[in-house]
């Protein structure tokens, strides 16, 4: 007689005293990211703009990053998230925000991370609409389990064609004080049950509207409104209200609040080289591609000097050159390599990429004598841009006007460029950008004027074009289509041309330089559009440890929330 394998098994683990199926072992402890001030994540889904969430997150002074859904024939499979956070990113965030959205766009593995996200203290706050709840297949999902509320199943919203003015909740724990005289209204709620321990903090009529509750050790608010509906004459829908996004940004600043509060990462005391290979590094042989790896990621003076000079020696630094290692040997530069530096630039030298590297250390190395090799450099095509960035670098102030006049031309040629087939964004994309970039970062190093100003329109102007050509991705190609392949082609080339822009950008934010202090404290302090807030918010960041808390006292009464909460946390923060 045969016995099911289940039954077998239960046998045997009656005698092992064991339960018959093994848990699932426990989440990895989330390895939270120190952060300034809470970051949420949005997913957005159809219509989340008419919630008003990025107001919303401004109001409340919280950082954001978004991912979007697109449904669309034209790639299989038909729906995408995009710019979604890998589980390491997710680590730098505080609350994940879903605006209206299904679970199957979310994906069961990211529902999966988020519900570990909110048991070990992050946030969630789910909006909603059409894809939301029982209409967006909640139902068995992480998101039903973590919800402080249940939903029926119900295959339309029920409406409210007179509306249902909003309150507060009657046991309502949020206390900042909300003006509900004006009686904005809801058109269409979803019914959403509380869930016991739970609370209403708001009421649409008599339904829940906003429902707080408590996950592990995270917190999660669910929104039963969708905005959505015509409202009648004289009714104002609660997302034109004026006070929603502040109540809005309330619920999502409480829902972050219970992210643990890391302190930043001591690094590694273990040695980056063993005893021979640091040996080996001294006497300038046998340094290999990995050792130099571990010492970019982790340089030390000594270890930048060995490195320096190992790479420039006569006879070369054999599979490790300049150009692969530059970049972490610019915090170390002295005016004593400008000599070894000139010395091997004027030697001739097929490496284009290692002459690059040069010019730019160079620049970074002060040396006086450096400025005439660089002006040189900087009239040569192959090797213009890093010209720019190392008299950028540099520090003489000599050097701007000629970096404003190659900025004019550069500016000037993607106009006359542009073409019906090749408009101003190809060209400034796949051409002229990648000058225009450097010099408006070599001008913003050298304490130009204007650079601040600069710096914020250019870097909104690259953030517009990179969601132009992420849209123009999705062109649909045939295999036997040659000139719809190349021109695809050209869009992945500007694309990736672009992120780079993008990346130098945020990367030369900060430390903010000291002649640039009074101009940016000025254009912080006014600033309002979100991504100019975003560059502002960077180079504030890139700055706490090269400026004294008290000099950011001044944005303390800011124009934009974010910009204010930066201000203090970094104010209080020593």
């Amino acid at each position: 007689m045969r016995f099911p394998r289940s039954s077998l098994l239960a046998a045997l683990a009656i005698f092992a005293r064991l339960p018959a199926t093994a848990a699932e072992p426990p989440p990895a402890a989330w390895q939270w990211a120190p952060s300034p001030v809470p970051k949420a994540l949005v997913v957005e889904g159809l219509w989340s703009d008419y919630f008003r969430w990025e107001p919303a997150m401004h109001e409340a002074g919280l950082l954001y990053q978004s991912a979007f859904v697109s449904r669309s024939p034209y790639f299989q499979p038909y729906t995408r998230l995009y710019h979604a956070p890998t589980r390491e990113e997710l680590q730098h965030c505080s609350v994940i925000v879903i605006a209206n959205l299904d679970a199957g766009a979310i994906t069961p593995d990211r529902l999966k991370d988020f519900r570990e996200f909110v048991e070990q203290g992050g946030g969630l706050v789910v909006l909603g609409g059409e894809w939301a709840y029982s209409r967006g297949a909640y139902g068995g999902t992480p998101l039903e389990e973590m919800l402080p509320v249940t939903f029926p199943v119900e295959h339309r919203i029920p409406p409210a064609p007179a509306g249902l003015p909003l309150s507060a909740g009657p046991q309502a724990t949020w206390k900042q004080p909300f003006d509900f005289a004006k009686k904005p209204a809801a058109f269409f709620v979803q019914s959403l049950v509380p869930k016991p321990g739970s609370t209403v903090q708001l009421l649409a009529g008599d339904k829940p509207a906003l429902v707080s509750g408590v996950f592990g050790k995270g917190r999660v608010v669910a929104c039963a409104l969708t905005a959505t509906g015509e409202p009648p004459a004289g009714a104002l829908p609660f997302w034109d209200w004026p006070e929603w996004p502040r109540l809005l940004g309330q619920a999502i600043d409480w829902a972050a609040g219970a992210r643990p509060v890391v302190a930043t990462t001591p690094i590694s005391t273990k040695p980056v080289l063993t005893e021979d290979e640091l040996n080996s590094l001294t006497l300038g042989s046998g340094v290999t591609p990995d050792m130099a790896r571990r010492i970019c990621e982790r340089p030390t003076p000594a270890m930048a000097e060995a490195l320096f000079a190992h790479v420039l020696r006569p006879e070369g630094g054999g599979k490790v050159d300049l150009a692969s290692v530059y970049a972490a040997l610019l915090p170390f530069a002295k005016v004593e390599w400008g000599g070894k530096l000139r010395e091997s630039l004027e030697k001739f030298s097929p490496d284009l990429q290692g002459r690059q590297a040069g010019l730019i250390l160079l620049g970074a190395s002060r040396d006086p004598a450096g400025y005439d090799v660089l002006m040189e450099a900087v009239q040569k095509e192959p090797t213009k841009d890093a010209a720019i960035e190392g008299l950028g670098r540099l520090g003489n102030p000599k050097a701007i006007p000629l970096i404003r006049e190659l900025l004019t031309r550069a500016e000037r040629a993607c106009g006359a460029q542009a073409t019906d087939d090749e408009p101003a964004p190809g060209v400034f994309a796949r051409k002229e950008g990648s000058t225009i970039v450097e010099c408006a970062t070599a001008l913003y190093r050298l304490g130009d004027a204007d650079a601040v100003p600069r710096m914020l329109e250019l870097y909104s102007r690259v953030r517009l074009f990179e969601r132009i050509f992420a849209n123009a991705t999705k062109r649909r190609v045939a295999y036997t289509d040659l000139q719809g392949i190349g021109i695809l082609k050209s869009i992945y080339e500007g694309e990736k041309k672009l992120a780079v822009m993008l990346a130098k950008l945020r990367a030369e934010a900060g430390p903010v330089p000291e002649s640039q202090s009074a101009a940016f404290l000025k254009a912080a302090g006014q600033a309002k559009e979100p991504v100019e807030v975003e560059w502002l918010c960077l180079a504030m960041e890139q700055s706490a440890a090269a400026r004294p808390a008290a000099s950011w006292q001044p944005l303390a009464t800011a124009r934009d929330g974010i910009v204010r909460r930066m201000a203090t946390a970094m104010g209080t923060a020593r």
